[in-house]
């Protein structure tokens, strides 16, 4: 059973006036003195030395009056949230309930003793906000409308100004942000998504979160998160940074004003310090668990690594967003540098290009998914046409050409193997993983789009570089020239060219995808190189037609083995069943392949008259290739 104190003094003002009674008469036999905010000057503090609990029901104003005097004379407070005092519910873990909230707050021994935090002097209870700082002061129970509708609001008038931030330690931090907050306990805040940390009132530190979306695109990507998860991730989000220290000094480049606890109460530049252990509050049972972990007393911690640092905050100072973000110096530098290794040619290139085509090669003559996969992974295509993309990105001439030359290079060393391949072994099928890419269509360049946004976004991020293997395989760039060279080594023009327009959909698909994947990312402020962007356009424009019109032959022949999956003829008086009917097409001929299931043996005669049936629905050329199986 809770023990509870024996006298208090309950402070009160106009709006919470009415709770004398309730708590003169409260039903744990605690003598309550009551005292108007008129006199908390006077009376209060006569006798504060023998009073050790005070409650206090009203504004923030009021309950900072009552901490101050607090501090200066060691008593216990009691807090009664109003109702609409969600904000010091949600910090202290107060109950919204009356009875539950006076219980609480009479009760002995469960005092908390927690920090203050002062900005300019100015005590802090929640929150210090200077400049904008998009939804991160956002409560967590605002309603989705709510957070879009502000978000929206603040997106046009959101510009990045340039801050330092001082910690306890001296270190000093210069960088642009649209604003900041001084968060004394983000409990209830969208700022505990954001932060990655827990922030408490009894780890000796003033926790500051610094907003700088880069872009608007990155700013988007918060609005989404926001909309999205309610869940704290474990890190610090990507348009923030995080210090925390016993004391933070703020300068800003032109005086912001600074709302403490929603009400504007001073300017910067700001000194934010915190009194460790300044007066004991009753708090919730998880506000108490909370603030008892021993996880949460930690050191000073200054989490920078997403902020403007270095010549980006020359580039981004007082300046509205842009739309797209831009890359770190750091992450272009290594970025730049893995490019330009890519678009060099050596004998590991060479060497590769070969085994994957021979491999390749084989693979489409064994039919065996399993080797061309295998060949894939050799392959080394991908590389030198993520670094075309940034070429053309940059306007770098050099990296430009020596990308195309080593591309060029390897299309060659393909074309040649595979064709000689071809002359060398007399035996020369056309398998069905042949056949497989002889007829690209618009899904084809869907894919390459895909994988050259993969391509471009794995290379951007070393952590997930090994992720460029799977999209290898996932826009296979070596198995069409393998084909191509097979209709060489054939002399079947066709052949070749159906392959060949297969892996060109792959290459431009791709080196726009990438290209246009880097610009998102930040890797440049404009595309440079337009002209030659233009032409890369244009070929994916001429190449996008017969792709076109390849997709509506993939649909009409999926709507014929659609309508064909079962079809029943009567030959000679003779019940045959047609299923599983697959169309493809090579030069100007129609092939369909089929299933014939009868229950007696079927003489040329029959099949005669049934060929002349099926290729009575069917205009043009027409060659079936039918498997025979008879029934009992």
């Amino acid at each position: 059973m809770a023990d509870y104190v024996k006298k208090a003094f309950f402070v009160f003002e106009t709006d919470s006036k009415y709770l004398c009674q309730k708590l003169e008469e409260n039903p744990f036999e605690v003598e309550i003195t009551c005292v108007g905010i008129e006199q908390l000057g006077g009376r209060l503090q006569v006798g504060l030395e023998v009073i050790e609990h005070v409650v206090v029901a009203g504004s923030v104003g009021l309950i900072k009056k009552v901490l101050a005097l607090a501090k200066t004379y060691h008593f216990g407070v009691g807090l009664v949230a109003m109702s609409k005092q969600r904000e010091l519910i949600s910090c202290f873990d107060l109950s919204p309930t009356l009875d539950a909230g006076i219980d609480l707050a009479l009760q002995a021994d469960i005092g908390q003793v927690v920090d203050l935090v002062f900005c300019n002097d100015k005590m802090l209870l929640f929150k210090a906000t200077m400049g904008r700082t998009p939804l991160i002061d956002a409560a967590v129970d605002s309603s989705r409308f709510q957070l879009l509708l502000t978000a929206v609001k603040q997106l046009i008038k959101i510009k990045l100004l340039p801050f330092k931030f001082t910690t306890a330690t001296e270190k000093s931090v210069d960088t642009c942000a649209s604003g900041c907050m001084v968060i004394q306990h983000h409990r209830g805040t969208l700022a505990a998504k954001l932060v990655g940390y827990n922030c408490s009132c009894i780890d000796g530190n003033v926790s500051l979160l610094i907003s700088a979306p880069f872009s608007t695109y990155s700013y988007l990507q918060l609005i989404f998160r926001a909309l999205i998860s309610r869940r704290q991730t474990g890190r610090i989000s990507d348009t923030a940074g995080f210090i925390e220290s016993p004391q933070i000094t703020i300068v800003s480049e032109i005086e912001l004003d600074v709302s403490i606890d929603g009400e504007s109460a001073t300017k910067t530049p700001l000194t934010c310090r915190v009194e460790e252990k300044a007066v004991s509050i009753n708090v919730g049972s998880g506000a108490r668990e909370e603030l008892l972990d021993p996880e949460v007393v930690k050191k000073e911690k200054v989490d920078i690594a997403n902020l403007p640092k270095g010549k980006e905050v020359g580039k981004l100072r007082n300046k509205h967003l842009p739309f797209f973000s831009i890359a770190s110096e750091e992450r272009f530098k290594t970025l730049f540098i893995a490019l330009r290794d890519d678009a060099k040619i050596n004998a590991s290139y060479v060497v590769l290009m070969l085994l994957s085509t021979l491999l390749a090669t084989i693979g489409l003559y064994l039919n065996s998914p399993a080797v061309v996969i295998g060949a894939m992974l050799l392959a080394p295509l991908m590389a030198p046409i993520v670094s075309l993309s940034m070429g053309l990105l940059r306007g770098n001439d050099k990296l430009a050409v020596n990308s195309l030359k080593k591309i060029g290079l390897g299309v060659l060393l393909a074309l040649v193997s595979s064709a000689l391949l071809v002359l060398i072994f007399s035996y020369k099928p056309i398998t069905g993983e042949m056949r497989g890419r002889l007829n690209p269509s618009l899904l084809d360049l869907g894919v390459a789009i895909i994988a050259g946004v993969a391509a471009a976004y794995t290379k951007s991020y070393k952590e997930i570089m090994q992720g460029l293997a799977g999209v290898a395989i996932a826009v296979a760039l070596v198995p069409p020239l393998a084909v191509a060279g097979i209709g060489l080594g054939r002399g079947d023009i066709h052949f070749f060219s159906q392959a060949f327009l297969l892996f060109m959909t792959n290459l431009v698909g791709i080196v726009l995808a990438a290209l246009l994947t880097f610009r998102v990312l930040g890797f440049s402020p404009a595309v440079k190189a337009r002209r030659s962007v233009f032409i890369v356009l244009l070929m994916m424009i001429l190449i996008t037609v017969p792709l076109y019109f390849s997709y509506n032959k993939i649909l009409k022949n999926y709507q014929v083995e659609k309508n064909w999956r079962i079809e029943r003829f009567l030959v000679n008086g003779k019940y045959i069943i047609i299923r599983n009917i697959r169309m493809s097409k090579y030069e100007n001929h129609h092939i369909i392949f089929m299933d014939i299931l009868a229950r007696e043996s079927l003489s040329r005669n029959d099949l005669n008259l049934l060929k002349q049936k099926i290729r009575s629905n069917f205009p043009g050329n027409l060659v079936i290739r039918a498997r025979i199986e008879y029934i009992l």
